[in-house]
């Protein structure tokens, strides 16, 4: 889902084609007659509004004819998430949501058993996210290849939305605290 600042169109269903390894996108570029160069770029950071997204042909079609030479490409790998990948990602959830990451691990417990196991089942082989980008007259210009894998966050989240008494009195506790130091300022 992409959210524009357009207020007549506020979201667009966005389709990623799978990701693909190294060698198949070098492969691509020689097809296209393009160089092209590893770089660090993340998804989360081109996601903004002056970037354009296009299918892979269509990027080095476009890039072709306007006379680039080259691009730049990422090609991301997830090894399989551990006890100590769920912890790091809990902190930082709870970081977020403020809240202790106890509480997630307590009212989440199955669904957390249920994402280590998918991702157990995933190929760790296989790439997660492909980037390639193109700068033309100061625009960037991107494809994103995405292999769907399990996500920690996305189904913490879903549980918490859902409800659980003891995120739900987290919650209670930390608007309490809220209102007396707010009482205490007067």
């Amino acid at each position: 889902m992409k959210i524009t600042t357009n207020l007549t169109h506020i979201a667009t269903a966005v389709e990623f084609e799978p990701a693909v390894t190294e060698d198949a996108l070098k492969a691509k570029f020689e097809e296209f007659g393009i160089q092209g160069f590893e770089a660090e770029l993340d998804i989360a950071e081109r996601t903004e509004d002056h970037v354009q997204m296009v299918s892979l042909d269509t990027l080095l079609g476009f890039a072709k004819a306007s006379g680039v030479a080259a691009v730049t490409y990422d090609v991301t790998f997830f090894p399989h998430a551990d006890d100590a990948e769920v912890e790091y990602q809990l902190k930082q959830l709870a970081h977020d949501l403020e809240i202790a990451p106890e509480v997630i691990r307590d009212v989440c417990s199955d669904e957390i058993a249920e994402y280590l196991k998918l991702d157990a089942e995933r190929d760790a082989s296989a790439p997660v996210h492909s980037i390639v980008e193109v700068y033309v007259g100061g625009t960037a210009f991107a494809w994103y290849g995405i292999n769907d894998y399990p996500r920690l966050k996305r189904v913490i989240l879903r549980k918490l939305a859902q409800g659980g008494q003891k995120a739900k009195r987290a919650f209670v506790l930390r608007a309490s605290k809220a209102q007396v130091d707010m009482v205490e300022d007067y």
